[in-house]
């Protein structure tokens, strides 16, 4: 039953991916109020000639709105509106007039502050949030925020009427988004960003990235936290009692209060779910992850956890310092796993100088982030030995500039030696098998060590806890298909058997999961994926986890002023169907394309990537931050400036 339950959710969400917007007609919803389905929904209100648009003006239409309000600033959205809009239609008399939430204004007024401190920012970055930023700044003509009232009036034959548009702030996809409450027509219509996509879904999960200050917890650590904003959010929605809500994308919602009981229902199962699985439990304690989960779940709710699994001391041939492990040969050799510290190299050399260890014959590096990488080429340099990793994450060791991922690093390593996936070698009385192992982040791996024949102990960076899986960052890329990311890495781990042990290199403890434990995180997780395929509306769920599906690479680079810059857009196709994706590069501020739109065709689950030519106008003022942006077309898909990479020009 819920194999085919899951079936059913996967394709009904796979009609919906499928329609495609851009064929959409102008729909009369009511006397004075019209809609476009878009990539981003149009809507005019009004017949006459002062008539207010909200999101953008219907793409087919020619009219000309007076007013544009918009719910929040993220670029993928605004975009449309900024398109439908000349600079002559915003200065001339009877001009259009922009409205926008007040609490997010330094975003479209002064985008450039953004980008230019994201150049460093984009380093050890924990804030976690998304870069989908506008690239030039935008006035606004009004801030408004809660409870705000626009009054206009239009006059007819019949007489006149009077419209009022009312905001209300309605956090969550955004920190300041606003809806917008209109009674027209004697129906009332919300407006409501991105705070629901459809029957009861979300336009994605990695958005909702945030701190949680009641439990003291970054927003590295705070997994989808503005759900507990968009909560409230809905009920402020629903207690106005709409007939209609119209979201800034996916369809009309006739059902409004049945859509938004569903939408709230799915969040609370999939947090319910989330935290019953989550490493956290090991390192904040119950405490603080009840005050987290009651955010979102309620003031009485049980927040259910994972028991610790059975850990024990770490045997003594493998040294502990920081977030680093060293194996310890018999005849006094290191193999050092990560390097985040200077303490640890200093207790590497104490080690030598005590006679524990004459040579370090080497370093693996688990995954990218800093408190595992910051040293590690330093490393390498005072003790003249090789970096190793597997293929699959070797190019951001060496150019992490070239990323914008959770906590990187920015201290490249050289000469890498980047192992392929199940690489052994035999080292000393060790049996070491190297292996891509993409748990906590996408670019991550693990060794499996036996020492003379003995037990296994696998090095497996930070990808489980004693308390579950360390999938508290929704931008480190953890996947969900079965071949990739946690289903992936759960079955790594039961292939071991009964007789092994677990490291993580934060955890002062060797662990291990029984086959309950197991049973109990796969049955979990597969309960995940079928929430999410009710939550989300696309035809595989991997979509709405993951932000970098299309990508600009390299996501930062330096560049000389005048000179062609070859760029390229990775995109992978997470769809279970083979996909053709359109590239269109947009000019943006002293920003020249030089290279037409692109398309490449993907077999499901397949990589690929299209080239893109921009060069720095040699008017641009330097030195300067520069953003380049191109907007990803499929079938049903259609995302505006969705890909960003950094340009900084020094001289």
């Amino acid at each position: 039953m819920r194999v085919m339950t899951l079936l059913l959710n996967v394709s009904t969400a796979f009609c919906l991916f499928l329609s495609n917007p851009c064929s959409a007609e102008i729909e009369q919803l009511l006397p004075s109020l019209k809609f476009e389905r878009g990539p981003i929904n149009g809507v005019l209100l009004g017949t006459g000639d002062i008539r207010a648009a909200i999101y953008s003006k219907p793409a087919s239409s020619s009219f000309r709105p007076q007013q544009i309000f918009l719910t929040h600033h993220r670029r993928d959205v605004v975009t449309a509106a900024f398109d439908g809009v000349r600079d002559r239609d915003r200065e001339r008399r009877g001009r259009v007039r922009i409205y926008a939430p007040k609490a997010e204004r330094e975003l479209f007024e002064q985008p450039h502050e953004f980008w230019e401190s994201f150049w460093t920012r984009r380093f050890h970055d924990y804030e976690q949030q998304s870069t989908k930023v506008l690239t030039a700044p935008q006035k606004i003509d009004r801030h408004l925020s809660n409870n705000s009232m626009f009054v206009s009036t239009e006059t007819y034959p019949a007489g006149v009427k009077t419209r009022r548009i009312r905001a209300l702030e309605t956090p969550g996809f955004t920190r300041g988004a606003l809806s917008y409450i209109v009674d027209i027509d004697g129906k009332r219509v919300a407006f409501t960003g991105d705070l629901i996509y459809g029957d009861g879904q979300l336009f994605d999960l990695y958005s909702f990235q945030d701190v949680i200050p009641e439990a003291k917890i970054g927003g590295y650590h705070g997994h989808a936290s503005r759900l507990a904003m968009l909560i409230p959010s809905l009920k402020k929605v629903a207690a106005e009692k709409p007939d209609l809500i119209i979201p800034a994308r996916g369809p009309v919602i006739h059902n409004p209060q049945e859509a938004i009981a569903k939408l709230i229902g799915r969040v609370e199962a999939y947090y319910r779910n989330y935290l019953s699985t989550n490493a956290l439990n090991w390192y904040f304690k119950e405490e603080r992850m009840t005050i987290k989960g009651r955010r979102v779940l309620g003031e009485a709710a049980e927040v259910k956890l994972m028991p610790m699994s059975v850990h024990e001391k770490t045997p003594g041939w493998i040294w502990e310092n920081s977030t680093s492990r060293m194996l310890i040969s018999d005849d006094g050799h290191g193999f050092l796993l990560d390097c985040g510290y200077q303490r640890v190299i200093d207790g590497v050399n104490q080690l030598m100088k005590d006679g524990l260890v004459k040579q370090v014959d080497g370093i693996f590096v688990t995954h990218y982030h800093d408190d595992h990488t910051n040293m590690v080429q330093a490393a390498a340099e005072e003790f003249g030995c090789p970096i190793y990793s597997t293929l699959e994450y070797e190019d951001i060791l060496e150019n992490p500039g070239a990323y914008h991922m959770p906590a990187t690093t920015d201290k490249a390593m050289k000469d890498v030696t980047g192992l392929k996936s199940g690489h052994q070698m035999k080292w000393k009385e060790f049996e070491l098998e190297f292996q891509f192992y993409p748990g906590q982040t996408l670019y991550h791996g693990a060794v499996l060590v036996c020492r003379n024949g003995g037990t296994p102990y696998y090095f497996v960076g930070d990808a489980f806890s004693p308390s579950g899986m360390d999938d508290y960052c929704l931008l480190n890329r953890n996947l969900l298909h079965d071949d990739s990311g946690y289903p992936f890495c759960l079955k790594k781990v039961r292939e071991l058997g009964s007789d092994y042990w677990l490291i993580n290199e934060h955890i002062p403890y060797v662990f291990r999961f029984s086959e309950k434990e197991l049973d109990y995180l796969e049955m979990n997780l597969q309960k995940r994926k079928e929430i999410l395929a009710e939550l989300l509306p696309w035809d595989d769920i991997n979509y709405g986890i993951d932000e970098q599906w299309a990508t600009f690479y390299p996501r930062g680079v330096s560049a000389k002023i005048g000179e062609p810059l070859e760029l390229q857009v990775r995109i992978l196709n997470h769809s279970p169907i083979a996909r053709t994706f359109k590239v269109t590069p947009r000019k943006s501020p002293s920003i020249k394309i030089l290279s037409e739109p692109a398309q490449i065709t993907l077999q499901s689950r397949q990589s690929g990537s299209i080239p893109v030519t921009v060069s720095v106008e040699k008017s641009a003022t330097l030195p300067a931050t520069f953003v380049v942006t191109a907007d990803i077309d499929s079938e049903g898909m259609h995302f505006l400036s969705w890909a960003d990479a950094v340009i900084r020009v020094d001289d």
